[in-house]
């Protein structure tokens, strides 16, 4: 059987799954969980189900830039345990993660905890597995969601040698950075999904990448106007320590709102059009600079970030603030996906097999 050796070449590893788990573990191009043997069936079905031929190169992978072959990407989708119908979703996503503009170097190489969360949109989401209903984010165990995010993971492991505490300078991680990949249940949204909002037909599957540093719990019981909900969120959001804050401006990166189909349904009411609705949070996602202690305001100061009325304001547009809606039907919660900043979103549509 044929197994990744890491960036860029192969190894023969045994068939028994424990061997291969053990082996993972010594060689660390396991990811701390049990691995399925990439034999050469399940790497024929994989490569079988795609357009590309197994050689084509997708890019080269930071921090060390190994080179991702289409072969090379589905063995870390075979032990991963991505079926052959979903192997799309992850050269996809692997197109995304090597766009320029999101920055994988930096993503990869960062202190901070950052990593590729990918959103699913299109008609295969239920056959695939892909969780976008309750427990969207982890718990709800759908197939496709835990094997793509977690294939993408192991290609940054495997082909691009990030590992933390070496190439990765990063002090926490976090859970994401096993794999993350969920759905928008565009079904329930009052405003078109987030591919249509980038240019793609609801008929394509669309995979977009966001650099995210986490998942920042928001929870509401106290505001019945959905506008006083909206402004609740925005102050929310704009945190002192925010990532964005940190920067000369808040010209770059997107923030991911995750909103419930209830909150959904009432924002939608107050907000028909999507970009109203970011407008709103735009405009009161700021602190006063008085909120900040003088050292501190002195220093945003400095940097440009407190405008005339006093206002240090956490984006420099409503279109950086993305919702997309997803989530169980209990109305109480949202989720903000933070941004690294210094990073793009970006969207691929998978091709026909």
């Amino acid at each position: 059987m044929t197994g990744s050796a890491g960036s860029g070449g192969f190894v023969e590893v045994a068939a028994d799954p424990v061997a291969l788990y053990e082996l993972s573990l010594a060689e660390g191009w396991g990811d701390g969980a049990p691995l399925l043997p990439p034999t050469e069936d399940r790497l024929e079905a994989l490569l079988g189900a795609t357009p590309h031929d197994r050689g084509s190169v997708l890019g080269d992978v930071p921090p060390r830039f190994g080179t991702a072959t289409v072969e090379l990407v589905a063995v870390n989708a075979a032990m991963a345990g991505v079926e052959p119908r979903a192997f799309g979703h992850v050269l996809a996503a692997m197109q995304a993660v090597l766009e320029p503009d999101w920055n994988a170097f930096g993503l990869t190489t960062t202190t901070s905890s950052v990593c590729p969360m990918l959103i699913v949109n299109g008609p295969s989401r239920d056959v695939l597995g892909i969780d976008y209903r309750a427990g969207c984010l982890g718990g709800a165990g759908g197939r496709g969601s835990m094997t793509i995010g977690r294939a993408v993971s192991l290609c940054l492991r495997n082909i691009g040698g990030q590992r933390a505490g070496e190439t990765s300078r990063t002090v926490f991680g976090q859970p994401a950075r096993f794999g993350l990949c969920f759905g928008e249940w565009e079904e329930r949204s009052p405003w078109p999904s987030l591919a249509s909002r980038r240019g793609f037909l609801p008929s394509q599957d669309v995979v977009m990448v966001h650099g995210g540093k986490g998942t920042y719990p928001l929870a509401d019981v106290n505001n019945d106007d959905p506008r006083d909900l909206t402004y609740a969120i925005a102050k929310s959001l704009a945190f002192p320590l925010n990532n964005w804050y940190l920067e000369l401006t808040g010209d770059s990166g997107q923030l991911v709102l995750l909103v419930n189909p209830m909150w959904a349904r009432r924002l939608g009411e107050a907000f028909p059009r999507v970009e109203d609705f970011q407008q709103a949070l735009w405009d009161d996602a700021w602190q006063p600079a008085q909120l900040f202690r003088p050292l501190n305001r002195a220093v945003l100061d400095e940097k440009g970030r407190i405008d005339a009325g006093g206002r240090v304001r956490l984006a420099s547009r409503p279109d950086q603030f993305v919702p997309v809606v997803c989530g169980g039907l209990g109305g109480l919660h949202g989720v903000a996906l933070t941004t690294f900043v210094q990073s793009e979103m970006q969207s691929v549509a998978v091709p026909p097999s």
